[in-house]
């Protein structure tokens, strides 16, 4: 399982809300909003990111890694995963904001169940012991497929339980890979540029995504993510007796 955790597990522009003491979210949240709308390449616009975020120092990424909100049932939902007796689940961060991934090793610590694919952004920031934790930069879009495929060359899971769980256009490539595989993409809350790529694939594998939507007054709970999951589990077992 890969996911995403900016706006997939947290309701905050992670980036942005680092450089909000430097007076720099408004310029961050555009930059992202072009990144997560499909209408630029995360490589693209990672250079001026970069510079944006270099007044952020350790303390200030620890104070919000912390504080951090998470949505409903992520911390749950990870808990049940990877502490099951009756499941192994394999955990990895897929994401370019590097904030929430710190956000979720301290809040959740899951030791070496949970492995780390992030942004090079904030990596100056990071101890020898944390930048091990990271098993692939992520540079670009691509990079997330790569995750999926570091995990199944170590682990050698069944490819029909593969799953990757992401919310916008900075996910799309990823999802598609994970049903190219024949594993499950999860859209979450997806926004309306995924939405609409997720639509013109071909229908062998719009059947094999699942997109999980949120009302605009209703809190996304990840919880319903864990549901897929465990269904799909099931089925794959029942179909095996």
């Amino acid at each position: 399982m890969t996911t995403d955790v900016n706006g997939t597990t947290t309701p905050d522009n992670t980036f942005a809300e680092l450089v909000r003491a430097d007076g720099l979210f408004d310029a961050m949240e555009a930059l992202m909003k072009r990144y997560t709308s499909g209408s630029c390449k995360f490589s693209t616009v990672l250079p001026r990111m970069r510079r944006l975020a270099a007044g952020v120092d350790r303390r200030r990424l620890e104070s919000y890694a912390h504080a951090m909100p998470l949505y409903t049932g992520v911390a749950e939902t990870f808990e049940q995963l990877t502490q099951s007796d009756k499941l192994d689940v394999k955990v990895a961060l897929s994401t370019t904001g590097f904030a929430g991934l710190m956000a979720l090793v301290n809040k959740l610590r899951h030791r070496s169940l949970l492995s780390v694919a992030a942004s090079p952004v904030l990596v100056r920031l990071l101890s020898q012991k944390e930048k091990a934790c990271l098993i692939r930069a992520i540079t670009d879009e691509k990079q997330k497929v790569k995750v999926m495929d570091d995990l199944a060359n170590l682990h050698k899971p069944s490819k029909q339980l593969f799953f990757h769980i992401g919310d916008t256009m900075g996910d799309f490539l990823a999802i598609r890979h994970a049903a190219e595989l024949g594993g499950t993409g999860v859209g979450f809350n997806p926004n309306e540029p995924l939405k609409s790529s997720i639509s013109s694939l071909p229908k062998s594998f719009r059947t094999r995504i699942c997109e999980i939507d949120f009302a605009a007054d209703e809190e996304p709970d990840y919880t319903r993510v864990g549901d897929v999951i465990r269904e799909t589990v099931w089925e794959r077992l029942r179909t095996e007796l």
